[in-house]
């Protein structure tokens, strides 16, 4: 499944999401939702900031689900609390943080 990235700014810090290889993926991620399409996903993440990640190609317990989810990460824990306080800002008042690995295709 095909990770898709984007940029987004949020409090005035940009969030670097860039593509990484399956070694780069994993670390601490702030989540701000989980959807079922995408689309979705990929319309919240433009609102709110970081990208729409496919939660089947991770170590999620909601792996082979079908959900995407918008995350900012990897980090280090402290990056991403700091990435979910900035979320909360946003109004994701049940942001959270994770450490997940993402693989690649």
């Amino acid at each position: 499944m095909k990770r898709w990235i984007f940029l987004a700014a949020i409090g005035g810090a940009a969030f670097n999401t860039s593509p990484s290889s399956a070694a780069d993926s994993c670390g601490y991620f702030a989540f701000a939702g989980a959807f079922s399409s995408f689309s979705a996903a990929d319309n919240h993440a433009s609102q709110v900031g970081g990208a729409a990640w496919g939660v089947d190609s991770s170590d999620s317990p909601n792996a082979g689900r079908g959900l995407w989810v918008v995350a900012i990460g990897p980090g280090s824990r402290s990056d991403a609390n700091r990435w979910r306080r900035e979320y909360q800002t946003r109004g994701v008042r049940d942001a959270y943080v994770a450490r997940r690995c993402f693989y690649g295709e």
